[in-house]
């Protein structure tokens, strides 16, 4: 959606009604079935102290889905449509800046008043949180469509969309499973003890890509528009954006590669200082994802999702044969050389292909431009 926004005119009555009804499709079809979904898994898998408790979070997982699916798919229209400050506002983790205040100061009031109700009080008040940035963005979204006509079968609408949408869908489920598949290997061969130190290890590398990711949201709708129209616009911008997120995660790498047993332990507690080496190792992954900038976002706003999807994918398959084969040969720090280097073979492909598919570098440069950034409308 944050895509074809990006590409259009807002005045443009045909390909709007065309997104409107899209988003109608997903709104009402997809959501509610994927958070239904979620709901009867919590049902069947929580481990309640009973069938009211048991209910309510399972009815309150389900909810956080759809609302969660609803924040991020305003706030990928708002941006595409350059509100870019309220879209801002709206993305990130625990939905944005406004949902995170909203959902704070909600959490407060149940603890403070009724904090009998336990988790599934917790959990209404994160979903009344997302609810409520939610309707603001829906409200600023259905101005600009508005007027045009949506209405049709919205069964052919959803036919439509999987069409059209289904490799994005790929391209994320593949991205989902390259970050967690080794914690289901380690789950299945590993000690628990080991599998915990794994994935503290693992979440504590992941931050390194943060200032990366945060970038390729902005970034995105910028790509959309100047791709095939000033290329070497959008190459300066994008080797100027990796410039800037590789500085800061250098500052946060130093740290992880000079103490990473005293990290660990300041993080998760003292238990979790042995997974220093594997720390070490899953950091060389995390810095070629930042090393190779934003390609994976170029490729993506540029009708190259498909390209992206199958490196995923093959990278998944990777990760299971040679993931599984190194864990039982050589433990923790086996599966943690072969995460880290399938990781940077991803990346490394990705780059390559930016070039080959688009003609553009992507990588930090010595020369970047910020007055350029700050002349570009995110």
């Amino acid at each position: 959606g944050l895509r074809e926004a990006a590409r259009m005119t807002p005045d443009d009555p045909l390909v709007l009604a065309d997104l409107r009804r899209s988003v109608r499709a997903i709104s009402l079809l997809m959501l509610p079935a994927t958070a239904l979904a979620t709901g009867a898994a919590t049902f069947a898998l929580i481990d309640a102290p009973d069938p009211p408790t048991r209910w309510s979070v399972a009815v309150g997982m389900a909810v956080l889905v759809y609302v969660g699916g609803q924040q991020k798919l305003w706030a990928n229209y708002l941006r595409g449509f350059g509100q870019v400050r309220l879209a801002s506002l709206l993305e990130g983790r625990s939905g944005g800046a406004i949902a995170s205040a909203c959902q704070g100061l909600l959490l407060g009031l149940v603890l403070l008043v009724r904090p009998g109700w336990g988790l599934p009080g917790a959990l209404g008040a994160l979903a009344v949180g997302y609810a409520i940035p939610v309707v603001v963005a829906w409200s600023r979204v259905h101005r600009i469509w508005r007027h045009v006509d949506a209405r049709g079968s919205i069964w052919r609408d959803l036919v439509t969309a999987v069409r059209r949408y289904w490799r994005f869908a790929s391209n994320l489920l593949g991205g989902y499973l390259n970050s967690t598949v080794e914690i289901w290997l380690a789950a299945f061969v590993l000690t628990a003890a080991q599998v915990s130190q794994f994935s503290a290890a693992q979440r504590l590398s992941v931050l390194l890509s943060v200032p990366l990711v945060s970038l390729g949201v902005v970034f995105s709708p910028v790509v959309s528009r100047l791709v095939d129209h000033d290329d070497g616009r959008l190459e300066k911008l994008l080797r100027t954006g990796a410039t800037a997120a590789i500085g800061i995660t250098a500052v946060a790498w130093i740290p992880m590669l000079v103490a990473p047993g005293w990290l660990l332990g300041v993080v998760y507690g003292e238990g979790f200082a042995g997974a220093a080496p594997i720390l070490v190792l899953l950091t060389f992954g995390s810095f070629a994802n930042v090393w190779s900038g934003m390609c994976g976002t170029a490729l993506t706003m540029s009708r190259h999702e498909s390209v992206v999807a199958t490196v995923q994918w093959v990278a998944v398959v990777l990760r299971i044969v040679v993931g599984s084969a190194t864990a039982m040969l050589f433990g923790m720090a086996g599966l943690g050389a072969s995460a880290a280097s399938i990781t940077v073979i991803v990346y490394l492909a990705l780059w390559v292909t930016t070039r080959r598919r688009m003609g553009l570098w992507t990588h930090p440069t010595l020369r970047p431009s910020l007055r350029l950034m700050r002349q570009t409308q995110g």
